[in-house]
């Protein structure tokens, strides 16, 4: 702990002060480095000596909220990309990418899916999840192509 810290507080303040000064006000660029330079340096000192850098990493982080249902969460986004792929294969068939027909097997086989999904999804709700869960965690996917 410094001895005078107030004594650093004012060359800190001055020292910042006379640098905006002199970033604005003094036109020769090499008076204005050498000023800067000077100012810095004084910026500096104060600065180490008040303990500023301690005063910043010492600042508490905002708290890291761990997900807490992350097979829940893995669920739901396999329900998400279920009915992306039933949108899709409807999509398909306005457009004529694809035959009714198949079109209507694949959406029974999407529907079985989700079907199964909901079923899984009761089992798993309210069951937090353990931190090896956490740790395999999939990515975020950007939207399907297609």
């Amino acid at each position: 702990m410094p001895t005078r810290p107030s004594l650093e507080l004012i060359a800190l303040l001055a020292a910042l002060i006379g640098d905006a000064y002199v970033l604005v006000f003094v036109d020769d660029p090499w008076r204005r480095l050498l000023l800067g330079l000077l100012l810095l340096a004084v910026i500096v000192w104060s600065s180490a000596r008040i303990g500023v850098l301690d005063l910043i990493t010492g600042a508490p982080a905002e708290p890291v909220y761990k997900r807490r249902f992350v097979r829940l969460r893995g669920q739901v986004q396999q329900l998400l990309d279920e009915i992306r792929r039933l949108n899709w294969m409807a999509v398909d068939v306005e457009r004529g990418f694809r035959s009714r027909d198949a079109a209507a097997q694949e959406m029974d086989v999407i529907e079985a899916r989700l079907k199964t999904i909901i079923e899984e999804i009761r089992g798993t709700a309210g069951q937090i999840s353990s931190e090896l869960d956490e740790e395999s965690e999939p990515e975020e996917e950007g939207p399907p192509a297609g």
